[in-house]
Order: structure tokens, then sequence, then C-alpha cells
């Protein structure tokens, strides 16, 4: 995998030693495709899939929001309808010792080459015992990337999926002239402090 990076990034380079190209045509140029990058390569890590799209587009990693040392659990989905792939993140959670926790997860979308177009992200803060869990605090954004024209206003909601665990949730349609797609981004605690998100 790290041969292919490397050649991808210096056809990367070639290309744009001329000045500023416009990143979907340098991706288009070098004919790269995320989509089937990810169907025929095993990406093992969130620092797997940071490599892949810094060689084909540096701009589209941000070295301080996305650093992989703190995430407890990444996912990739594919949305072959919009040719977009979406890459879930769940931080590590924190806790106190009056059974409080916090946590957070993201959710950042891709073209099939290989660029950023936006980001939802979800908090939560949870009281948790023996038996319940409820939702003390919930907030979320969204953000578009760099050069990216997808816009959305989000809805926040929280509440209970049964007595013994809650949730904080994002959602909402993101458009970009004809082009929209759905999001949504849930995450859970329980009775025990233990996180999850989808």
């Amino acid at each position: 995998m790290k041969k292919t990076l490397v050649t991808l990034l210096t056809i990367s380079v070639l290309f744009v030693m001329g000045g500023w190209i416009n990143p979907p045509l340098q991706a288009d140029e070098i004919g790269f495709s995320l989509i089937d990058y990810l169907e025929t390569h095993e990406i093992n890590s969130y620092e797997d899939f940071l490599d892949v799209i810094e060689s084909v587009s540096p701009e589209s990693v941000d070295e301080e929001d996305e650093d992989p040392n703190d995430i407890s659990f990444f996912s990739i989905d594919i949305d072959y309808d919009n040719m977009i792939v979406s890459v879930l993140t769940m931080r590590e959670a924190s806790y106190d010792r009056s059974h409080v926790a916090s946590n957070s997860a993201s959710k950042s979308y891709y073209s099939n080459s290989g660029f950023k177009i936006f980001t939802i992200k979800v908090n939560g803060t949870f009281s948790y015992s023996s038996g319940s869990c409820n939702t003390t605090s919930a907030s979320g954004s969204f953000t578009r990337a760099f050069l990216s024209t997808w816009t959305s206003t989000p809805t926040i909601s929280s509440g209970h999926i049964n007595t013994s665990k809650a949730y904080a949730r994002i959602s909402g349609t993101a458009t970009s002239g004809s082009n929209s797609t759905s999001y949504s981004l849930t995450l859970t605690c329980d009775d025990s402090g233990n996180f999850s998100s989808y």
C-alpha cells in the first residue's frame, strides 16, 4: 500500500508543480477513484485511511482535528447512489466520579475523487447509573470543507432509546447544486457509561 501511496503522491506533485490546480481536477487527472481503492485495498485503521486521503488530497486532512491517536472506533461506508464515502470516528470518552460521561463522534464525507466535502459532528454528555442513562446536553455541527459547495442546516436531538440507553443525534440533508444527500449520526451511552455511535 505504501508504494501505491508514494506513486499517487508523486503524480499529484507533478500535476501541481505549475501552480494551484482546482482539487477535483487534480484527482481526475490522476484517475483516482476512492471507492475503487476501498474495494480493492484493506484499510485496517483510521490512520491508514488518512494516509490514502493525504496522498490524493493533502488539503482534506486537518492534522489538528483528525489526530488518529484518540480515536476509539472508526468505520467506512460507501453510498453508491451518490458516489460518496463517509468515515465515522468516535473519540475516547471522558468520565468523572459522579457517573457523568462525555464523548463525541464525527462523520466526514468524501467525493469519489478523494476530496472531503463536509463533516458532521455530535457531542453528548450523559449521566448514568445502574439501570438508567440520561442525556444532559447535546450539540453538533456541520462543517463545509475547504472549496466545498455543500451546505446544510442540521437538526440536533436527544432522548432515550430505552430506559438504560440515551442518545444525542445530528441529522439533516446536505445540498450542492442539484445534488443532495441525507445524513445522520447518533452517539449513545448506556447505564454503564459505554458509548457507541452509528
